[in-house]
């Protein structure tokens, strides 16, 4: 019985912390960085600099990712498609986290993150954006540890599918008689 529940044990393990991270973090800034904080030589709203291209900064999204739809009124239009995706993943959730190896974790960082950035939305007017990565030549869009739970966790999924896919072809192959499809 207990195997049976524990991919959703480590979904909402994973899912709380993420959550959890977040939140702290969230809170950490907005106490210890004035709102604003993102150039350098502003001394009444200075950022921390971790490394050369590791900026703390302060500053609020009302929009999407990279800031899109930000002049617009987007934010019950961005509540309502995460909260549905969120719906989404839950209604399939059974084969979604019991065929991959690793799903729970794939979809607990995604749906933490998503529902992060979902509290910001709601009890806020804008999601707190603070981790600022300075690339060479591109100064990337200040993001959030929900941004990059979301990220990584859909990164783990495209790549967990991809492997899952190619084993269960192998396997079939096998099963078949057949030889092997050459490898790219």
């Amino acid at each position: 019985m207990m195997s049976r529940h524990r991919p959703y044990l480590v979904f909402w393990a994973v899912c709380l912390t993420a959550i959890a991270a977040d939140v702290g973090t969230k809170l950490w800034v907005v106490r210890s960085i004035p709102f604003g904080a993102y150039f350098d030589g502003d001394p009444s709203r200075p950022p921390v600099i971790l490394f050369d291209r590791l900026w703390l900064v302060h500053v609020g999204n009302k929009g999407a990712a990279w800031g899109l739809g930000a002049q617009h009124e987007v934010r019950p239009f961005l509540v309502l498609l995460a909260l549905a995706v969120v719906a989404l993943i839950w209604r399939w959730r059974q084969p979604l986290l019991r065929e991959l190896s690793g799903g729970q974790l794939a979809f607990g960082l995604f749906v933490g993150g998503t529902l992060g950035n979902v509290r910001d939305r709601l009890f806020g007017d804008h999601v707190i954006d603070f981790i600022d990565v300075h690339l060479p030549y591109y100064r990337f869009p200040a993001f959030n540890v929900a941004d990059s739970c979301i990220c990584v966790g859909v990164g783990l999924y495209v790549i967990m599918s991809y492997r899952h896919d190619r084993e269960r072809r192998d396997a079939i192959v096998s099963h078949g008689g057949e030889d092997a499809p050459p490898r790219a």
